[in-house]
């Protein structure tokens, strides 16, 4: 009886562990600010899975294939959630994420983006300008006239 009930819970620990192991989560759950608006969510896959989906915090798929990676861009400033999902070749769920993927968006702001724009433009009117300049110093001077030949009059 005893050994019984030593199986029984050894079976029930491992049964939970081949559970752990089979629970869909993120490869990283916490990321740093992005300023750019995107970023690229990877998770580990589960078996049987014939599709996963990546849904945000709205309630909308950003994500729906056969890969366990997805790049989602355009997101507005603010904190964004994320989570996904596994389904089987029916489409029944086989495993969500428990623990959300987040991140805040925080886009540079337009004096920084404007500062740029200014850099670029003087350093694009700089190239500009040397090659002008580099073009009227390397022309040629201008050749004297030369006389014209005539091939009938031979003096």
């Amino acid at each position: 009886m005893r050994l019984a009930a030593v199986a029984l819970a050894f079976l029930t620990v491992s049964n939970f562990a081949a559970a752990a192991e089979d629970a869909l989560r993120f490869s990283e759950t916490e990321f740093a600010t992005a300023q750019e608006g995107y970023l690229t969510l990877r998770w580990n896959e589960i078996a049987g899975a014939a599709e996963y989906q990546v849904i945000d915090d709205r309630d909308v798929t950003l994500y729906q294939g056969l890969f366990p990676e997805a790049f989602v861009s355009g997101l507005a400033d603010g904190m964004h959630s994320f989570r996904v999902r596994a389904l089987d070749a029916n489409g029944d769920a086989l495993a969500e994420s428990e623990v959300p993927a987040q991140v805040e968006v925080k886009h540079w702001s337009v004096a920084f983006a404007m500062t740029l724009m200014t850099c670029g433009l003087v350093v694009f009117l700089a190239i500009i300008s040397l090659i002008a300049v580099g073009t009227w110093r390397t022309r040629p001077a201008h050749a004297p006239a030369s006389e014209p030949h005539s091939e009938g009059s031979r003096t």
